[in-house]
């Protein structure tokens, strides 16, 4: 998979902008400040749904202007993919022409990985940026793992409310197993997801690492989980 051609219009400092890539190594360099970094967010924006910068969506669209548009091309084993975005008071996503009915649908149309200086943090920070990681890159190799986080997180939500309305309005607390029980499901099915992913990271980097060291040293990563079955 290589992406072929990237369009764009009013995003960040481009009014409008069209590069084409070649299927092999590519360098952006210039200048700081001159748009390096918002080539790859535009990039990152089509295959993931968000920017790894904000937040907020309207930082994404020119100063001056109030609508943005992402077009980007790629090819992937014996097809086309075009994704484009347009931000305006909403963002939007299309899928070969076809709407997308939600973010998590271009999800695997296009595969990814963003190394910055920051994400040294994935290592010396604390562990919510080694699950973002791992969400991120599972993300894109199995949709279905994006509606599990969305369910769990929103599980935590109506969990945490109603163990307010246990403190406040005197709610019965046995029906908080309800809450335990889905959490619990849902939490499982979570962990299988990133095991599987990281033993498949090891079966890669073991050898990568042993011949990059010339077989003096060998590597393996550890997902360490409160689960237990």
């Amino acid at each position: 998979m290589y992406i072929n051609k990237i369009k764009l219009e009013n995003f960040r400092n481009y009014e409008k902008e069209e590069i084409e890539f070649d299927k092999n190594v590519n360098i952006i360099y210039g200048d700081n400040a001159q748009g390096k970094t918002n080539i790859l967010e535009a990039i990152f924006i089509c295959s993931l749904g968000k920017s790894f910068r904000t937040n907020k969506e309207k930082e994404l669209i020119n100063k001056e202007k109030d609508y943005s548009k992402i077009e980007m091309l790629s090819s992937k084993e014996d097809r086309n993919v075009k994704i484009n975005c347009e931000l305006e008071e909403k963002k939007k996503f299309y899928i070969n022409e076809i709407p997308a009915k939600k973010t998590s649908d271009i999800l695997g149309k296009n595969y990814i990985v963003l190394f910055t200086p920051e994400d040294i943090t994935i290592l010396k920070n604390e562990p919510s940026k080694r699950r973002r990681f791992l969400n991120i890159m599972i993300s894109q190799l199995r949709p279905m793992y994006v509606h599990l986080l969305n369910q769990y997180n929103k599980t935590i939500e109506q969990r945490n409310i109603y163990l307010k309305q246990i403190k406040y309005e005197s709610r019965p607390i046995e029906n908080l197993e309800v809450w335990n029980e889905q959490l619990v499901r849902l939490g499982q099915k979570i962990y299988e997801y990133r095991k599987e992913f990281i033993e498949k990271i090891n079966e890669k980097i073991y050898d990568i690492h042993l011949k990059t060291t010339e077989n003096k040293e060998k590597i393996s990563v550890k997902y360490i989980s409160n689960i237990r079955k």
